[in-house]
């Protein structure tokens, strides 16, 4: 009886009592996987549309090739035209940059912000700067067009009055007609303002030279059209100012002859081929061509050491475009394929075109330009005998941690990589000296050093 009465109070012990407060929450649990995405949305309303501007092959390959970005808000179809063309030329055909400026991969981009020195033979003083081209207000181009004009034309150095600009090739963009050079200052004053003072000049005077109306350089005075008369591609200045007698161009059909003028107008003036490719250069006094030697190459570059570490080269020469055995004489095809990759596509192993030809920008001509320049090449004429230079090769640098391809070895003393086996058919390197069939670094009182072939 008693065990019975324990267990009926237990269970009542067991009812179950009100609910407690809820507890703290416990710490958050592991994140799931994310679902899928949902449905795209409606597409908003198009944008208005930009404005349609209308311009010309070269001067829409002028304006995608701009290093930077250009100021043309407000400008018409005609002026955004010539700001386009103007940029072609100064950075397809005329290579500004190369002297004036690059643009740099980091911080203020510097294209043609000029500080560039070079160095003067010391009859002529001691150093000069490239100009800063950009339209800063304080130190940069200030100049009007008609400015401009008459600096491109006569070498008049505005900062330095009574004295003629040196190492800038005036004497070769003056042939430029006058709305192409208004081309190429409407670009500049397109391009961002860059802040560079650049240093003065040391340089002994020399007067500038008058506009002369006519082109007097070569072996025939010939007249220029530069008033009234169209030439929107400058095939009448191409003839004008050919150095040479003109070459019978009448079995030619129209096409050709107008390929000719233009490709004359490129090469002797907007692109200035012929200050590389003529050696001996023009007389600095008359400024007269050496036409016996025009085109046929020879002279000699050698980049400064720093230069020369980061290119991997101690000399070249610049080559012969115009001998009647030993001239330029590949394809078309040939011919803009090394320009489009920068080497030389007719060797056996295709090797870089040597320094400073300006592949990086001629790369950009278009069609028919490069078509115009190799026709002026083809059909220009042909240098005979001495003239008819085999210009060499160019020569590789190195050094103590950077060797030569075999069977080459460094010459330690010069620089540059000797050894190569030679004889009458393989010639040595620029400059070099085919000793014992191997070739040799040159002595440091060899002509050629200084003044090429």
């Amino acid at each position: 009886m008693r065990r019975a009465a324990i267990a009926v109070l237990l269970a009542a012990c067991t009812v179950e009592g009100p609910e407690g407060p809820i507890g703290p929450a416990g710490p958050p649990g592991v994140s799931g996987s994310k679902g899928p995405a949902g449905p795209a949305g409606d597409a908003g309303p198009p944008g208005t549309a930009g404005a349609f501007v209308v311009v010309s092959e070269r001067a829409k390959r002028g304006l995608d090739i701009s290093p930077v970005p250009l100021s043309l808000e407000g400008l018409t179809d005609a002026q955004i035209e010539r700001v386009g063309y103007g940029s072609y030329l100064v950075n397809a055909v005329a290579d500004c940059a190369a002297c004036h400026g690059r643009p740099k991969p980091a911080g203020p981009t510097g294209f043609l912000a000029g500080g560039e020195r070079f160095a003067l033979p010391a009859a002529l003083g001691t150093e000069v700067y490239a100009r800063n081209l950009t339209p800063d207000p304080a130190t940069g181009l200030t100049l009007s067009e008609d400015q401009f004009l008459l600096i491109m034309q006569t070498g008049l150095d505005k900062k330095n009055p009574g004295s003629r600009l040196r190492v800038m090739p005036w004497f070769e963009y003056r042939w430029m007609t006058a709305p192409d050079l208004l081309a190429v200052y409407a670009y500049l004053k397109a391009i961002p303002a860059v802040a560079s003072d650049v240093p003065a000049d040391v340089k002994n005077p020399l007067a500038s030279v008058p506009w002369p109306g006519a082109y007097r350089d070569g072996d025939v005075e010939r007249v220029l059209f530069d008033a009234g008369v169209p030439d929107p591609d400058g095939v009448l200045r191409g003839y004008a100012i050919q150095p040479l007698a003109q070459p019978d161009l009448g079995a030619q059909p129209p096409a050709v002859q107008r390929l000719f003028g233009r490709g004359s107008y490129l090469v002797n003036a907007a692109g200035r081929c012929n200050e590389c490719h003529t050696n001996p250069p023009r007389d600095p006094a008359t400024l007269k061509i050496n036409t016996a030697a025009y085109l046929s190459g020879g002279m000699v570059f050698t980049p400064s050491p720093a230069l020369a570490e980061a290119l991997k080269l101690e000399r070249s020469m610049s080559r012969n475009l115009s001998g009647a055995a030993n001239g330029y004489s590949a394809s078309f095809i040939d011919f803009v394929g090394t320009l489009a990759t920068g080497r030389d596509v007719t060797a056996a192993d295709p090797e870089e075109v040597g320094w400073p030809m300006p592949v990086w920008a001629l790369r950009h001509l278009t069609l028919s330009d490069l078509e115009a320049v190799y026709t002026y090449l083809r059909l220009v004429p042909r240098r005979t005998g001495a003239d008819d230079k085999v210009t060499p090769e160019p020569v590789a640098w190195c050094s103590a941690t950077v060797p030569c391809s075999a069977p080459q070895t460094c010459d330690l003393t010069a620089g540059e990589c000797v050894g190569a086996p030679c004889d009458a058919q393989r010639l040595c390197g620029a400059c070099q000296v085919c000793s014992g069939a191997t070739c040799m670094a040159p002595p440091v009182t060899a002509t050629c050093l200084t003044q090429g072939l």
